[in-house]
């Protein structure tokens, strides 16, 4: 493990944003659900290792992965739901494969989970303090090569979304208001289960910004984390472009 690693340097980001946010909202529950989040997805994950390999290991995605969970869904959860969206997520990542990779975006998986089965809300913590997450989202895209995809995504949704309101006469400048930057700068972005390909990586980010304004449009709860899911399904398809 060293700081190189996008992964310890996403951790990084995560838990001092956490930490920000504390002192932001004057809020130290905050903590409370992150810290339940971290604790199963780790537990399960060392677990899961032990049964494979016979040792545990506490990876750097599990914690990321309880951070995210924790971040999305709202702190006043019951600890155990928070729990079980933590270990759905890992689980996922472990049980549904193809190729020998997970494709489904763990943490996405877990909190739809526990919204439409448990039926748990989300509160999204941060999401609107774009000045802090658009920065380190920027930065790690360029590293993991996914820039592609935040401009097919940006594209396609200031399109739709400057058209509506233009329609509404609305300011132009809202629809910046309209966007979930956690789910932009972090989670829209995952490395393993988005396209490698260029015009894979531009599909991918652009379908999901058409398919979340459709989303948004009916009234569908939890429009980004059902579009993202749906991508991730045509992951393996989009990935074969690049051997076209």
């Amino acid at each position: 493990m060293t700081i190189k690693s996008i992964k310890v340097q996403l951790g990084v980001f995560l838990l001092l944003f956490s930490v920000y946010l504390v002192f932001l909202e004057k809020n130290a529950w905050i903590l409370s659900g992150l810290c339940i989040s971290v604790i199963f997805a780790a537990l399960a994950d060392s677990v899961i290792s032990y049964l494979k390999k016979k040792e545990f290991i506490v990876t750097e995605s599990s914690v990321i992965t309880g951070l995210i969970v924790g971040f999305v869904l709202s702190g006043s959860e019951k600890w155990w739901l928070i729990a079980l969206a933590a270990l759905s997520a890992v689980v996922s990542k472990h049980v549904i494969r193809f190729n020998n990779r997970h494709f489904f975006n763990p943490a996405a998986f877990g909190v739809l989970i526990a919204v439409f089965l448990l039926g748990a809300s989300t509160e999204w913590k941060g999401a609107y303090l774009w000045y802090i997450i658009a920065p380190f989202g920027i930065y790690a895209s360029f590293k993991i090569k996914k820039l592609e995809l935040l401009a097919g995504y940006f594209i396609a949704s200031l399109i739709l979304f400057g058209v509506q309101a233009v329609i509404q006469n609305s300011p132009i400048l809202n629809i910046f208001g309209y966007l979930n930057y956690f789910f932009i700068f972090i989670m829209l972005i995952e490395p393993m289960t988005t396209p490698m390909a260029m015009p894979g990586k531009i599909i991918f980010g652009a379908g999901a910004g058409v398919l979340i304004f459709i989303l948004y449009v009916f009234g569908v709860r939890e429009a980004e984390l059902l579009a993202l899911i749906c991508f991730n399904l045509f992951m393996p398809l989009l990935n074969r472009r690049k051997q076209l």
